[in-house]
Order: structure tokens, then C-alpha cells, then sequence
């Protein structure tokens, strides 16, 4: 696998044990934290400022362990587009292994830098980085009309924001995944009955940030299945302002059915099925 010669290291990091979750690998979050790290890295490069992350695209490939050694390479995106977007490669960087890609998009008008075609390895599978997500999300009387919500109702304090008095753009994944779930249940990985013990790993996901978000924000999560493969489920997230109403983000992700005992991918265990149909509202994909 080549790597296109203008990219640039911007972004140096290791695998800390904190960073690794219950499937046994790197958490998604900190792929995120990496790439944004490279975005602002960028942009100071370029003298753009404090960069405003609107729109992120996520390809994984390879999972990362502990001790690995990374680094984020990283250039700017050419083509016609109204912002700056930054495309950004995660790779160990004592084998080359390439962990993931990103599409990062700044609110910053068009450059003057010549900019890279986007590589093979990193064009989208299956998501399409350009769908606005804002545009076509329910209302949040909708979603809760529907029962889908993912997260109880809940006030943003700096534990969301790492101290800060708006939350990170790298952070925002955490508005739609942090806090008490309705269900009262706190796993996300089921034994199940063939012997197996099985989660999903995320593939690919798309964000759409509308706004920063400030401390004391009173928000909730919803969440919805639109489609269910042998192996995938495709799903839609959004966050609001509950006493407003108003979208936040919006998230949409591949989720592969996964075996942690076989560090492997495998079809949908009938347990993992139902959980996933039950959730399912395919019109919502819109």
C-alpha cells in the first residue's frame, strides 16, 4: 500500500492503556482525537486559526493495541468545495500498518494550496462523507414519539469537555454515547448462546457538528437501526438542545458484528439480531 508523498506527519502518539476498551483494542474516540489532532496541526501550519470541525468522515482498517506507536499524516484535500477539508491517514508507525483514514471538514472558506486527490484507501465503503445529516434528521418531538432514545436526559458538565467551557469537536461523539441509558443495562457485549461473545466494531462513520456546545447544556441522545445485513447494521444518531429542540449532531455509522475470542468478524449472532431489528426504522433514512 502506497502512500501519497505529499502527506506530511503531523501528529505523533502511543496506545496508553486507558485507551483501550472492552473489545480489546484502541477505542474509536481516540482514532477521533488523533485525526483532530492532525487537523489542528494543520491549520496552525496553515496560519487558519482555531480550526471548527462541521463534518468528519471515519474509514477503520486496522485495529490498534496497546504500546503501538502511531503517527497521523496528514495534507489538504483539493477539489470545489465551499470549506477546507484536511484528509488525514492513522498509522503504526513501526510497521506501516494503516489503522484508519479521515475526511476532516473546517469552517474555513477555500485556500490557496494545491491539494491531494483523496487515495484509493481512503474513498468511502459504504457511507457517503457528502449526505447532510443535519438536513435530513427528525425533529426531537419525533424521535422521542418513536421511543428512541439511547441516553437520559442529562446536563453537560466539564467531564464532557475535559475541563473546558465548550466541548471539544473531537469530544461531540462522546454527547451521543456518554450518560445513563434508558434500559438501565451497561454493556454493550452479549454472550450468547453458540459459546461465542460477540459486540460491534465500528467500520465507518460520518458526523455532522452543527454547533459548539457549551457547558450546562441540557441535552438528550436518540438513535436508530435503518438497515440490518448479515454481518452490518447501519445506524443514525442525533443529539439536541432538549429545552430548544434544536439538532446538535448527527452521526451515521457501519457497525460490524464482531467475535472478541477470534478478533474476528462474523454474521450476526441471532441475540445481536434482535436487538437490532427491534430498533429498526429504514423511513428514517431519508
Amino acid at each position: 500500500m502506497t502512500t501519497p508523498s505529499k502527506l506530511t506527519v503531523s501528529h505523533s502518539s502511543e496506545v496508553t492503556a486507558d485507551q483501550i476498551d472492552e473489545l480489546g483494542h484502541m477505542n474509536v474516540r481516540y482514532y477521533g482525537e488523533n485525526a483532530t489532532a492532525g487537523t489542528i496541526a494543520m491549520a496552525d501550519r496553515l496560519g487558519l486559526g482555531e480550526p471548527q470541525l462541521v463534518r468528519t468522515y471515519t474509514r477503520h482498517h486496522n485495529e490498534q493495541m496497546e504500546g503501538n506507536q502511531l503517527e497521523v499524516r496528514s495534507a489538504v484535500l483539493g477539489g470545489e468545495t465551499e470549506n477546507v477539508r484536511f484528509f488525514h491517514e492513522l498509522r503504526n508507525a513501526e510497521n506501516n500498518d494503516l489503522a484508519a483514514t479521515f475526511i476532516h471538514e473546517i469552517a474555513h472558506a477555500p485556500i490557496e494550496t494545491p491539494g491531494i486527490d483523496l487515495p484509493d484507501y481512503g474513498q468511502p465503503r459504504s457511507i457517503d462523507p457528502a449526505r447532510d445529516l443535519a438536513d435530513s434528521a427528525p425533529t426531537l418531538e419525533e424521535v422521542r414519539e418513536r421511543g428512541l432514545a439511547i441516553r437520559l436526559e442529562r446536563d453537560l458538565t466539564t467531564e464532557d469537555s475535559n475541563g473546558a467551557e465548550i466541548v471539544p469537536p473531537w469530544l461531540t461523539n462522546n454527547l451521543i454515547w456518554s450518560g445513563d441509558r434508558p434500559d438501565g443495562e451497561a454493556s454493550w457485549i452479549i454472550d450468547t448462546a453458540d459459546g461465542d461473545r460477540v459486540a460491534f466494531a465500528s467500520m465507518e462513520t460520518a458526523m455532522a457538528i452543527c454547533r459548539p456546545v457549551a457547558i450546562g447544556t441540557r441535552i438528550q441522545s436518540f438513535g436508530a437501526v435503518v438497515e440490518v445485513g448479515a454481518k452490518i447494521s447501519r445506524d443514525l444518531n442525533w443529539v439536541y438542545a432538549v429545552e430548544t429542540g434544536e439538532l446538535l449532531a448527527a452521526a451515521e455509522s457501519i457497525d460490524l458484528a464482531f467475535s472478541i475470542p477470534n478478533r474476528r468478524s462474523r454474521e450476526m449472532a441471532p441475540e445481536q439480531r434482535a436487538r437490532e431489528e427491534a430498533r429498526l426504522h429504514p423511513d428514517l433514512y431519508r
